[in-house]
């Protein structure tokens, strides 16, 4: 592959983040509310990025920034299509 086209790969590559950085972009507090909101579909599916352990548990899990950020800004898109109680009491509405 040449350079060039090396260069464009890791460009079009995600950033991977941690729950830790995860749950400080959220504001999800734990990992148990993650685990929660991801089996009810709520927010993005993780992707394994180390083995298994001997047990069979989960190795390293990490979540693609661009699928973050994108569960973000619709929690943004969706306060912004409610009308606020204050809005509707100044008349805004």
């Amino acid at each position: 592959m040449s350079r060039a086209r090396t260069r464009e790969a890791v460009k079009a590559v995600d950033t991977l983040m941690p729950a830790e950085d995860v749950m400080l972009a959220t504001g999800i507090a734990s990992r148990t509310s993650l685990d929660r909101y991801m089996a009810a579909g709520w927010f993005p599916m993780y992707v394994e990025v180390g083995p298994r352990r001997s047990n069979g548990r989960l190795g390293k899990i990490c979540w693609l920034k661009s699928e973050v950020d994108a569960w973000i800004l619709a929690r943004v898109a969706a306060r912004q299509a409610v009308t606020t109680p204050l809005a509707a009491f100044n008349g805004a509405a």
